[in-house]
Formats: C-alpha cells, sequence, structure tokens
C-alpha cells in the first residue's frame, strides 16, 4: 500500500490470498486456505499439537481489536515502483498479501548481465561526503570503505573469513565468491574507495544463505543446491540439489556443529481449500519434512542461530493479520527434531511485502519486523525470541514517520556481544512522497532501538546484507540495477 494519508485505515476482513495460479496472476500468490492441510508429516518428536489452538485464541483476539474499526476505509494499493518487491495479488482485491518475492528485474532463473549504470546514484555522494542530515540525524559510524558500487547486480550473502569479507554470489544455484581485504581502521584517514567496475553481471534472488561451511542456493525452477566452501572461500567437489522450492521465494539455513547443515523453503502444497504455500526443512541431504504447523501457512522465513541448534521464524501473512511464529529446530546425532511451533505474535492487516530478519543482541534474540501499528501508525516491530519461544509477547516498537512497502531491512550482531546492528530504509518525514532514506541504528538486550544516523538517501533500495568483522560493519545495499558496499566505524563500538 506504501505511504499512508490521514484518512486511510485498514479493512479487517479474514481468510488468505487468493488464486495461487501464476499464470493467472502474474505470480505466485499467497496461501489460499486456513484448513488443516494434507501433507508431509513432521519428524518424530514434539508435534507442536497445541499449535493450532494458540494459534486460534490469537486470531480471535485480533479479530476483536479489529472489529473496534467501525468505520474503516480500504486504501488503494500503490502503483509498483521499478525495483520494488512485487507480489502477485491473485487477482483478489487490495489489502491482499503473499509470499516475499524477487523484486522487479532481478533474475529468478539463469541471470542474464544486469545493465550498465552511468554514474554512482545520489546515495554514493552522500554517503561518501558523509554531511547529509535527515531527521535520523547525521551519521555518527565512521564512514571507512566505500560505498563501492559493486561489479554485481543484486543481493549476496556476506561471511567473514580470518582478514577477508567475502559476497557469495547466486550463479543460477552455484556459489561465487568475491573476496574484499579487511584492513586495519586508521585514525583520521580518508575511506577507502575502489575503482569503480568496467563490466557487471546480475545475480539471482534470493541470495545464497551460509550455514558454518555449508551454502544453500536456489537455482532455476526453485532447486535448491547445497555445495561446501574450503578454507580459500573456493566450492569445493560439485553441488548437490537436496530440496525443490516455489521459486523466487526465500530460503534460510543454520548449521548444526561442522558436520551438518539445514535448510528451510517455502513450497506450494495442495489442500482441502486450495493450494497453500508451506515451509519446510531437509538436514543434509534427507528428504525434507514439513516445518509449517498444521493449519498454518507460510510467506518468509529466517533461522535464527543458538549455537549448534537453531529457531525458525516465518510469517503466515493473510489478507487482515500476520501471525508470526518460532519453531526450534535441533538435531541430536541422528534425526531432525521440531520442537513445539508457537505463535509469538500476531500483527494487524500487513504490507504487500512484509518481511522480517532476525539477531542476538547480547544474551537475547529478536525478530524485526516493519510493518502497521493499529490503523494508523506503521514502525519496527522487535519481538522478543524467547528460549524456547513463548506465545504472546509484547512487541518493542519503534515508529517510523510513515508507511511503505517494501521496508527492507537486515540486522547482525554487533562485536560488542551486547547488541545488534541495523539497517532498514524508511521515509524521511511523514509527508506522502517523502525522499526514503536508509538509516542505521543498534538495537540492546532490551529491543530498544536507537538511531546511528542516516546512512543513504536518493537511492531505491530493495535488498540489504550487513555484517560485523569486529572492528566495523559492513553493508550491502541496493537494487536490481545496482548494488553498493560500505564499511563503517561506529563510536563506541
Amino acid at each position: 500500500m506504501g505511504e499512508r494519508t490521514s484518512g486511510q485505515r485498514r479493512r479487517a476482513s479474514s481468510g488468505r490470498s487468493g488464486s495461487s495460479d501464476p499464470s493467472k496472476s502474474g505470480g505466485p500468490s499467497g496461501p489460499s486456505g486456513s484448513s488443516r492441510p494434507s501433507g508431509p508429516s513432521g519428524p518424530t518428536g514434539p508435534s507442536g499439537s497445541s499449535g493450532p489452538r494458540r494459534l486460534s485464541v490469537a486470531l480471535a483476539l485480533a479479530a476483536l481489536s479489529l472489529a473496534a474499526c467501525k468505520s474503516c476505509e480500504e486504501p488503494q494499493p500503490a502503483a509498483p515502483e521499478a525495483g520494488s518487491a512485487q507480489v502477485a495479488s491473485g487477482g483478489a482485491g487490495a489489502g491482499d498479501s503473499g509470499p516475499v518475492e524477487a523484486p522487479d528485474g532481478v533474475a529468478v532463473s539463469d541471470a542474464p548481465d544486469a545493465p550498465d549504470a552511468s554514474e554512482p546514484s545520489e546515495a554514493g555522494a552522500a554517503m561518501a561526503d558523509g554531511e547529509h542530515r535527515g531527521d535520523a540525524g547525521a551519521p555518527t559510524c565512521r564512514l571507512v570503505y566505500g560505498p563501492a558500487e559493486q561489479s554485481f547486480r543484486g543481493p549476496a550473502a556476506l561471511s567473514v573469513v580470518g582478514k577477508e569479507l567475502r559476497l557469495i554470489l547466486n550463479d543460477s544455484g552455484k556459489p561465487r565468491v568475491s573476496v574484499v581485504p579487511i584492513t586495519p581502521v586508521a585514525k583520521g584517514a580518508p575511506p577507502i574507495v575502489p575503482p569503480r567496475p568496467r563490466s557487471f553481471t546480475g545475480v539471482r534472488w534470493p541470495a545464497c544463505e551460509v550455514a558454518g561451511r555449508f551454502v544453500y542456493c536456489q537455482g532455476p525452477g526453485g532447486s535448491i543446491v547445497r555445495s561446501v566452501l574450503g578454507p580459500d572461500g573456493r566450492v569445493v567437489g560439485e553441488g548437490k540439489v537436496v530440496a525443490q522450492s516455489r521459486s523466487g521465494t526465500r530460503i534460510a539455513a543454520a548449521s548444526f556443529g561442522r558436520d551438518h547443515s539445514v535448510v528451510a523453503f517455502l513450497d506450494m502444497r495442495r489442500t482441502t481449500e486450495g493450494d497453500m504455500l508451506q515451509a519446510f526443512v531437509a538436514l543434509d541431504d534427507r528428504d525434507p519434512v514439513r516445518l509449517s504447523d498444521d493449519g498454518a501457512g507460510a510467506t518468509t522465513l529466517r533461522f535464527l542461530q543458538r549455537g549448534d541448534e537453531a529457531v525458525a521464524v516465518y510469517l503466515d501473512t493473510r489478507t487482515a493479520m500476520v501471525p508470526v511464529h518460532a519453531r526450534p529446530v535441533s538435531f541430536d546425532g541422528s534425526k531432525l527434531s521440531l520442537g513445539e511451533d508457537v505463535v509469538i505474535f500476531v500483527g494487524g492487516p500487513p504490507e504487500r511485502g512484509i518481511d522480517l530478519t532476525v539477531a542476538p543482541a547480547g544474551p537475547k534474540a529478536f525478530a524485526l519486523i516493519p510493518m502497521p501499528h493499529e490503523s494508523m501508525d506503521f514502525g519496527m516491530a522487535t519481538l522478543p525470541i524467547e528460549d524456547p519461544p513463548k506465545d504472546a509477547v509484547s512487541a518493542i516498537w519503534s515508529f517510523y514517520p510513515n508507511g511503505l512497502d517494501p521496508a527492507p531491512i537486515a540486522a547482525a550482531p554487533a562485536h560488542d556481544g551486547k547488541s545488534a546492528f541495523v539497517a532498514r530504509v524508511r521515509p524521511r518525514h511523514k509527508e506522502p512522497g517523502s525522499p526514503r532514506i536508509m538509516e542505521l541504528g543498534r538495537i540492546d538486550a532490551s529491543g530498544a532501538f536507537t538511531s546511528l544516523g542516516e546512512i543513504a538517501d536518493g537511492k531505491r533500495v530493495t535488498d540489504i546484507a550487513m555484517i560485523d568483522d569486529g572492528a566495523g560493519v559492513w553493508i550491502l545495499y541496493g537494487d536490481p540495477t545496482i548494488t553498493w558496499l560500505e564499511r563503517r566505524v561506529c563510536t563506541g563500538s
């Protein structure tokens, strides 16, 4: 829907998005039913049988809350902007939601070369001089590298190995590694800005997912390829197809020690009420099992790594609400075990491209979701992910001046062991048409967000990735036409 005006409100309709036939809708849609699906059963272990009951209670509470709005007008969806995440409505009315999918222009099959961009964008100029000021204030994190335009167009996974930053690109299901040296930070020195590349290539969306020494990349047709990376960053042997996912939807991965890893993904399954996107998980190269609970669909997901265990966090985006699920996943040495599927939060009527990120902040861990708050506000909901996950947690809100769709966000644990960095796109002001900026900040162990300033403007951003190297934070961002990389050192970090 994008930006809001004072007269806009949401209608509390029920159910999921419409048709899932991409040939009819122009792309895949969200889940189409809320019945108990008939799909592959989960592994031996806790079944999460209380999940449907908790979800029913949560939905009832949400319905009571939505009923308080007795005269709500439904806004018309904003026209999609070039490079933004596109989610098909399946022919349903405005306000329907669906899976998080590739931004326009990003390949979800073999990636062709991307078009050349003539000059660095205004975003690069704003970051380079470090003087731009917006509502977020001047950046308090010194720019020490970049912004450097990259030779690829699209997203990448980031990994730090020794004194190298490794950017892992999705080359049609095969990981391709680009290396940037991590140099000592010289006090008072100007930022290192490498020369602009002379040629450019496109890469697939979504980005590959790194899990220890394993890397998963979605290939043409939705195949998921598992590869092994050696210490030098090169692929060892041939990758192996381990699962089949819905093409152009997110995947997530986590490691269990050195020798095992797991990938979670989305795929469509037939239910009594039609096709529904559901979440699945596969250990190593074994057969996948269903991750999403009975009666629940899934539209996007992430893994939170907790030592040698992990927690899958996924959204079941519906027209009138967004249940947020958390489910522990572990490996006992012989088989995969799934913990109880818990609905930790139920958000209100969502934007079409709603997505999330997860990160630990000291001893705590959080899911961060840009979403509407009640009828008029929009902001980042920070949700505690307890150990084990608890249902109906309270959100800590950091409000944006206005709404936007999509609302890209990324997070990474900080090396101080007490907080996490957050990079997010938001409007600079509350007025419709306000420029969008990228803001850097932190969340602490309480979930409170502190802005570290505006670091980019004048540039569309559809994907963000970030990682802390122990001395500074790297941020990779851009859209299908251009990708930037920078490094910042933050005061007190």
